[in-house]
C-alpha cells in the first residue's frame, strides 16, 4: 500500500497535533502539581506562626465582643447575621488571629459564603448555627466546608478535616 503526499501530509499533521496535547498536558498538571505544593508549604507556615506569634488579645476577647454576643442572640431568635456584621466579625477574628484573612485568601479565591463560613468556625460556632446564621441548609454548609478543603488540599476530605484546619491557623 503507497500513501499519497496528501495522506502523508494528514499523518503528519496528526502526529504533531498528538504530540503538541500531549506536552500541554503534562505541563498543566506540573502547573497544578506546584501550585498544590505551594499551597501545602503555605498551610505549614501558617501553622507554625499560629503557634509561635504571640497574640496580642486573648482568645476570650472574641467570646465577650459585642458581636459574638450578638451572634448568639442571631441563633436564638433564628436570624441571619446582617452585612455590617460580618465586617465587624472579621475585624475581631483578625483582631486576635493576625492576618486571619489574609492567610485564608492566600489559599484559595473565596467567595463570601466561603468567607463566612470559616469565620464562623474560626469562633466555633456549630455547623447547625452556621446554616442558620448564613441563611443556607446545614447541607450546603456541610458541602462547602468539604468543597473547601479539597480546593485548598487537592484531596477528598470530610467537614471535620477543613473545621481542623482552619482551627489551626
Amino acid at each position: 500500500m503507497i500513501l499519497t503526499h496528501r495522506e502523508i501530509f494528514l499523518l503528519v499533521i496528526c502526529a504533531v497535533i498528538y504530540i503538541t496535547l500531549f506536552v500541554v498536558t503534562i505541563q498543566y498538571h506540573r502547573r497544578k502539581i506546584q501550585l498544590l505544593q505551594s499551597r501545602l508549604d503555605n498551610i505549614h507556615a501558617m501553622q507554625k506562626m499560629a503557634v509561635i506569634e504571640q497574640r496580642e488579645y486573648d482568645v476570650n476577647t472574641i467570646f465577650s465582643s459585642p458581636i459574638y454576643l450578638r451572634i448568639k442572640q442571631y441563633i436564638n431568635e433564628g436570624q441571619s447575621m446582617h452585612n455590617g456584621d460580618w465586617n465587624e466579625l472579621a475585624e475581631v477574628v483578625n483582631m486576635v488571629y493576625t492576618g486571619f484573612t489574609e492567610k485564608l485568601y492566600s489559599l484559595y479565591n473565596m467567595s463570601h459564603q466561603d468567607y463566612y463560613v470559616s469565620l464562623l468556625i474560626k469562633v466555633r460556632v456549630s455547623p447547625k448555627d452556621i446554616a442558620t446564621l448564613t441563611a443556607h441548609s446545614k447541607e450546603s454548609v456541610a458541602s462547602t466546608r468539604s468543597r473547601l478543603y479539597t480546593k485548598v488540599f487537592g484531596k477528598k476530605g470530610s467537614t471535620k478535616d477543613w473545621d481542623d484546619f482552619i482551627l489551626s491557623i
